[in-house]
């Protein structure tokens, strides 16, 4: 079966799609993807868990076989639209937002504990 080489370069593709998009840089397409974590749904993680698989089946020459071509196209297809949904600039953004938020937050609640203490002590 020739399906070697086209698991390995739909691997690569995905890994150049993570280090893109997510900044995974580090590892193989199976590492990246753990380093991922919760930055990426339960889905995604199940349909790169079929691509971990055909890559490891795709060593063995008696296993190879056993790889579903099509559900293999269709897991990298799916990941492949996932990834290229993600826009790198709005994360970043959406992150210093989160940042700025929980700090003025934090900054509101202690200005407002530091009123209640001055006005419990008389000093208001």
């Amino acid at each position: 079966m020739r399906a070697s080489p086209d698991i390995g370069a739909r691997a690569r593709e995905l890994e150049a799609l993570l280090e893109e998009k997510l900044g995974l840089r580090k590892g193989a397409f199976p590492a990246r993807v753990k380093r991922a974590g919760r930055q990426i749904p339960k889905w995604v993680h199940r349909e790169a868990a079929v691509i971990n698989e055909a890559l490891t089946l795709n060593s063995h020459p008696k296993l190879r076989h056993r790889i579903d071509p099509a559900r293999v196209q269709s897991a990298h297809d799916r990941i492949r639209q996932y990834l290229n949904g993600i826009d790198p600039a709005d994360r970043r953004l959406g992150l210093i937002l989160g940042m700025l938020g929980a700090l003025a937050f934090n900054l509101l609640l202690f200005a407002v504990l530091v009123l209640g203490f001055l006005r419990w002590q008389g000093l208001i």
